[in-house]
């Protein structure tokens, strides 16, 4: 896999990622921006998650290394139905390039992606997408409960 553009780049850099920190990335395929989120954050984790199921397969391929080590997982999943698996532990924060049920071309879409996601983060927890300098953060519904459920 190359390296990231200018843009991916920037994007990553102005995450405000630590060592230890939880990520969920929404759109992540086929992974090179989460192996570059992986490198940033030590011993965190990152859950990319994408509706398509190639995508999927290719960042499973990309970051196999990642993976194996235990800091990248993938689940295929629509950010509309994603939900935490039971004693899943919540996001620090979450981010999103290019995914158009947080970038307004899905409004209906994105109303209910919110919510999942807001579900997903620790209390505290944020959303980024980019659209901004480089990213613009989005506010979050209340949580549905502990555990969105």
């Amino acid at each position: 896999m190359s390296a990231l553009s200018p843009r991916l780049a920037a994007i990553v850099s102005a995450l405000p990622l630590a060592p230890g920190t939880r990520v969920l990335e929404i759109g992540g395929a086929p992974g090179a921006v989460a192996k570059a989120v992986a490198r940033r954050i030590g011993e965190g984790h990152i859950l990319v998650i994408d509706r398509s199921a190639r995508g999927i397969a290719l960042t499973r391929q990309n970051a196999s290394a990642e993976i194996e080590t235990g800091t990248l997982s993938v689940r295929h999943v629509a950010v509309e139905e994603f939900r935490l698996l039971p004693g899943e532990a919540p996001f620090d924060l979450a981010f999103a390039v290019r995914v158009g049920a947080l970038d307004g071309r899905h409004p209906r879409a994105g109303q209910v992606a919110l919510r999942r996601i807001a579900d997903a983060l620790r209390p505290g927890g944020r959303l980024f997408i980019d659209g901004g300098d480089p990213l613009r953060e989005l506010d979050l519904p209340p949580r549905s409960g502990p555990r969105g459920l």
